[in-house]
């Protein structure tokens, strides 16, 4: 029993705790709407015992502001205030200066010189022997705007940095601000007196003008911000990576290096540092920028073109040069040789006409030295079909012929060679390469041919990328694609029935005795097909044929030679 009147009880306080705080809730609320309204009507009141309104006056810097003050009655004083802070104070119609301010006869104020800091509320104090008249104004200075960066200026900073850029700002009414890069606009119209702009450093190319610029509508946009120069390490690049020469010769190898900062350059020959002197002498450029270009966007790193100068070039001058490049930020080489080899043959096309067996093929090089002798290397693209019967070691190999340099005034040389007993309306491949006192050339890029007219083969001299050194089997596949769709879109149902399935030459290397009258020399080719247990009467008559054309083919050859050899 006494639990549940303690129950009750509790019960019983805690209504009345919750009666009491809402009860003093409501009397606080009623208080304060009380208050608002006897303020409004205060204002009210005193707004009804002037004759002037009270006024917000948005001016500029060193304007005259008047801000009026016309009480109805009649006053003992007026006061003049600003936000809180005491003006002036004169008695009733006199007037009274004080720095800028005047106070007139009426009461009312004369602001002169406006400046930001006259910006805030006003308040003209009416003083009677019973009460006080106050009438409210407001001066809004408006002015341009202005804006601080951190950090400004120039600024270099390395590729991966961050950098991060704070914008404040001041002016009435409050700018609106935008970043910009290299005055193209990148984030536009922020509000805040406070930004932040982050950059993250990725790429050399980011070098340039980052600003952030406020604007107002009062006077003209303002900007402040960096200049940024990215830092990077040395870029090298050579025009030419062989240079050829000779005894007595002068030679220039040049590297081009783009670089931030400006990079050291040091020449190596074999691996050691060429000292520079009578012999060796280099030039150091400073590469023009593009006017185009710069006029937008300025270089914001150097270009310098190093050239290592040989004058009397020796035999011990051949070999590797290296160009090196260093900064601050790291180092970079670029390699190049000096050679008295000749250089690559490039092939050239020929004015006389082919046949379906025969080729003739024109190639051109240059060397300093006398060119003694030429390795020329052909094969047969082996068709879709020879390809998928045969295995990898079965392919068709290059076949190798040495053929003797004719005497060049000049160091141009230019030579002719005809290929005999090809197969008709096949494509072959063909390199060459040149051979003087100092050794072999590079190979020249491979030339595709087709014999006979029936094939359609673009381009005639038609030259691959790469040169017999670069030639894999997997190349050999996409060749024989390529052979294979030529034939049959240019071979006739006969060529079609055709599998050629290797190109033996009964001697690998053979070298060639050159003759203006008769042929070079003639090869005789066996043709071996595919074995097979269940071959057909058809395939034994295809293999016939080609035997007997073979036969006739090189007869007639023999007879065209003996009747020359007679004539």
């Amino acid at each position: 029993m006494f639990r549940q009147n303690l129950a009750s009880f509790t019960v019983c306080l805690m209504v009345l705790h919750f009666s009491s705080f809402v009860g003093s809730n409501i009397i606080n609320s009623l208080a304060t709407t009380v208050n608002s309204n006897n303020n409004n009507n205060e204002e009210e009141a005193y707004s009804r015992d002037f004759y002037s309104v009270p006024t917000t006056v948005k001016t500029y810097e060193n304007d005259t502001v008047l801000l009026p003050c016309d009480y109805k009655s009649s006053y003992r004083s007026v006061r003049w205030l600003r936000d809180e802070d005491f003006l002036m104070e004169a008695p009733y119609m006199e007037e009274v200066s004080q720095n800028r301010y005047h106070l007139l006869s009426n009461g009312s104020l004369l602001v002169m010189d406006v400046q930001t800091e006259d910006t805030g509320r006003y308040f003209c104090e009416m003083l009677t022997a019973s009460e006080k008249a106050v009438q409210a104004h407001a001066i809004e200075v408006q002015y341009p705007p202005k804006v601080y960066a951190t950090p400004s200026g120039f600024i270099e900073l390395p590729i991966g940095a961050v950098l991060e850029i704070i914008c404040e700002t001041e002016g009435v009414p409050q700018p609106a601000v935008s970043w910009t890069y290299n005055n193209e606009t990148i984030i536009d119209y922020l509000v805040g007196n406070r930004q932040t702009h982050i950059v993250e450093i990725k790429s050399r190319n980011m070098s340039g003008n980052i600003e952030c610029v406020a604007q107002n509508g009062v006077g003209q946009p303002v900007t402040d911000g960096v200049e940024l120069l990215v830092m990077f390490p040395p870029e090298i690049r050579s025009p030419q990576k062989i240079y050829y020469s000779k005894v007595g010769g002068r030679i220039q190898m040049d590297c081009y290096v783009e670089s931030a900062p400006l990079a050291k350059m040091r020449w190596f020959h074999a691996g050691k540092l060429i000292s520079m002197g009578s012999y060796y002498t280099r030039q150091d450029v400073e590469m023009p920028a593009n006017n185009s270009y710069n006029n937008n966007h300025p270089r914001y790193y150097s270009d310098m073109k190093h050239s290592l100068i040989l004058k009397n070039v020796r035999e011990s001058d051949m070999g590797m040069y290296e160009c090196r490049a260093e900064n601050p930020h790291g180092v970079q080489s670029n390699y190049m040789e000096l050679t008295f080899r000749p250089m690559p043959c490039t092939f050239k096309i020929s004015p006389d006409m082919q046949s379906p067996t025969s080729h003739t093929l024109v190639w051109q090089t240059e060397s300093f030295s006398p060119v003694i002798e030429f390795k020329l290397k052909f094969r047969q693209v082996p068709s879709e079909t020879t390809v998928s019967f045969t295995t990898l070691a079965s392919r068709p190999e290059w076949t190798e012929l040495t053929i003797p340099s004719d005497i060049s005034i000049g160091p141009i040389y230019t030579t002719t060679y005809t290929l005999y007993g090809l197969y008709p309306a096949s494509i072959y491949q063909v390199v060459v390469l040149a051979r003087n006192h100092y050794g072999w050339s590079d190979s020249s890029k491979i030339l595709r041919f087709a014999t006979g007219g029936e094939v359609e083969f673009p381009n005639y001299s038609t030259e691959s990328d790469s040169g017999i050194s670069g030639t894999t089997d997997d190349d050999d596949d996409g060749l024989a694609n390529d052979a294979n769709n030529v034939l049959k879109s240019g071979a006739t149902d006969g060529d079609h029935d055709m599998e050629i399935t290797s190109n033996d030459i009964t001697e690998r290397s053979i070298v060639a005795e050159k003759d203006k009258t008769l042929y070079s020399s003639m090869y005789a080719f066996s043709s071996s097909s595919s074995a097979s247990t269940a071959s057909s009467a058809l395939s034994a008559r295809s293999s016939y044929c080609d035997l007997i054309l073979n036969w006739c083919t090189i007869n007639c050859f023999v007879i065209i030679i003996v009747h020359k050899c007679h004539t």
